[in-house]
């Protein structure tokens, strides 16, 4: 797909689809950046707090277990906005043990832990449970466990990017709930090993509310239980889920049904809206079916075929809850038709591309450790620059896309920081620059059957599994033959932007690195008299040949380097 980048070219298209490409960067990073987050400023990175101790390290009161099975029961009182369950935590032993650590928000009460019929001793610390067995659960056996709590969750502030609750009204002043918690952890409302790779093979979700009220959880739902003026509402995932992605919506939502054509087998989209927004939302709901079969083409297969795909209409921007994606964009674009918000030919709401993306870039394939969650958000990122450019034939508009986002990195921290200290490097550069990361390591490549086998194979490889950045630079190095720990290191690990600087005389062009690791040694092309060029700078001054007048140009649309006339 890829072609020369031609520059009159691109003004004409970016004069006229700029304000969309804008509108959809705007999106993503509204409040990412903010000091308001929990995971820290841009400027540094966090310091290493007892609780995120707690919570990051796989310590061996964590590591001698792995969940099998979460059944979780909740009960939600709208009007005090607390929660009254229990959580049945079914688990094998990976080694003996007397005792092991769940996670549960410290302001949310526990009655009781019960294993066997018999109450079970706990301390506290933070948010970090350590529980007593009376006797010893021996290597590879599997038992259970249920605690019982309640208390009032936390609210989301600024959801989904501060997460927790948001408990709020629909126009028609009707009690409108939902949960977002990527970062602050299942714990803030249920208990659980609140560690990214602590899936369970399968989760069962009970959420009793209201009778004049719906709840929609992730997967399938199995039953509805009616007792009176309280309902229970049974979903089920059939499949590993991350459980910062399980979710509750409640409101007065109706079921909109539609069907997914794959590989001669229908499925059933049954989204969820509320009852006004009914017949907008059966047409608009639609363009998710385009977004599952692009990321199909590139990236792999859909995972969750068995447990559904909905989008739930919920009172925040939205979020990539597996299988149970959620929506609160307003709708910005309709049947086709272009909107202030969203001028880019009306071909797609930007949070359906976002979120629905996650399925496989996070969801499927998931961070092994949060300071890694670039493969997640800086992978989605550049695949919306890859949509585009399929969905217009052009690179250009590809590169377009990209270059609208650039002005948001920061270059203060790098994009990945310390493993095991619960970092969850959900700021902008993780977003932004790492996407400009992976439209850089393309254009060193340079062959875009190679660059494109690299993206699908790791995220099928990988699918339903854990990743970090070494583990994605071993499938580079595999199948171009050439190492690039150098690339990462000085992308993924240094905050430092490489720097080329350049100056030209008559009869020459010099050029050189700076501001990089000294281990960094990136090609880049030149357009020289609108030719291109690959050359091979290092920390010296080298030199190119030229014609006197010769027009020479870093092509810093390619690669993420800041070009620097001496």
């Amino acid at each position: 797909m890829k072609k020369k980048y031609n520059i009159i070219i691109i003004f004409f298209i970016g004069t006229i689809i700029y304000s969309g490409i804008v509108f959809l960067a705007n999106y993503q990073l509204n409040s990412i950046t903010s000091d308001s987050r929990p995971h820290g400023s841009q400027t540094d990175l966090p310091e290493l707090t007892r609780n995120n101790y707690l919570m990051g390290y796989l310590n061996e009161n964590r590591s001698s277990y792995r969940v099998s099975f979460y059944d979780i029961n909740i009960d939600f009182d709208i009007d005090y906005k607390s929660i009254n369950g229990h959580v049945t935590i079914k688990a094998e032993s990976l080694k003996d043990l007397n005792r092991l650590q769940i996670d549960l928000a410290e302001n949310l009460n526990i009655i009781k832990i019960v294993h066997e019929n018999k109450e079970l001793e706990f301390t506290r610390e933070f948010d970090a449970v350590v529980i007593n067995f009376p006797l010893p659960i021996i290597k590879d056996n599997m038992f259970d466990f249920t605690i019982f709590y309640e208390g009032i969750p936390q609210n989301a502030d600024n959801p989904p990017w501060a997460g927790g609750f948001t408990w709020s009204k629909d126009k028609d002043g009707r009690d409108w709930i939902a949960v977002s918690c990527e970062g602050e952890g299942a714990r803030i409302w249920w208990p659980n090993k609140d560690h990214i790779t602590a899936e369970g093979d399968s989760v069962r979700m009970a959420y009793t509310v209201p009778s004049n009220m719906v709840a929609v959880g992730n997967g399938n739902l199995r039953s509805i239980a009616n007792n009176g003026d309280k309902t229970t509402y049974e979903w089920f995932v059939n499949n590993p889920i991350n459980n910062y992605n399980i979710s509750v919506q409640i409101g007065n939502y109706v079921a909109v049904q539609d069907t997914f054509l794959k590989d001669g087998t229908i499925h059933e989209f049954n989204h969820y809206v509320l009852d006004y927004n009914e017949e907008l939302a059966s047409n608009y709901f639609k363009q998710s079916k385009e977004v599952i079969r692009f990321y199909e083409k590139y990236f792999g297969e859909y995972q969750w075929y068995a447990d559904g795909y909905k989008l739930i209409e919920v009172p925040y921007l939205g979020m990539e809850h597996q299988s149970a994606v959620t929506y609160g964009n307003g709708f910005s674009l309709y049947n086709g038709v272009r909107s202030k918000s969203w001028p880019m030919y009306g071909v797609i709401d930007p949070l359906i591309i976002h979120e629905t993306g996650h399925e496989w870039f996070g969801n499927s394939v998931t961070a092994s450790d949060p300071t890694h969650i670039w493969i997640h958000e800086g992978l989605q990122v550049y695949s919306e620059a890859v949509y585009f450019e399929d969905k217009f034939n052009s690179y250009e508009v590809g590169v377009h896309y990209l270059n609208s986002l650039k002005n948001r990195i920061v270059n203060e921290i790098p994009i990945v920081g310390k493993e095991n200290e619960n970092h969850w490097a959900l700021h902008g550069d993780t977003y932004m620059k790492g996407a400009w990361v992976m439209h850089t390591l393309r254009s060193v490549i340079n062959n875009d059957k190679i660059w494109f086998e690299i993206l699908k194979e790791f995220m099928t490889e990988n699918a339903k599994n854990f990743a970090n950045t070494e583990k994605f630079f071993d499938k580079v190095k595999e199948k171009t033959g050439t190492d690039y720990s150098y690339f990462s290191e000085q992308y993924f690990y240094s905050p430092n932007q490489p720097e080329l600087e350049y100056y030209q005389t008559d009869s020459s062009f010099y050029y050189r690195w700076n501001n990089i690791n000294n281990n960094f040694i990136m090609p880049i092309d030149l357009l020289v008299n609108g030719i291109e060029k690959r050359v091979f700078p290092n920390q010296e001054f080298q030199s190119l040949d030229v014609k006197k007048h010769t027009a020479v140009e870093v092509m810093d649309w390619e690669f993420y380097v800041k070009p620097v006339k001496k």
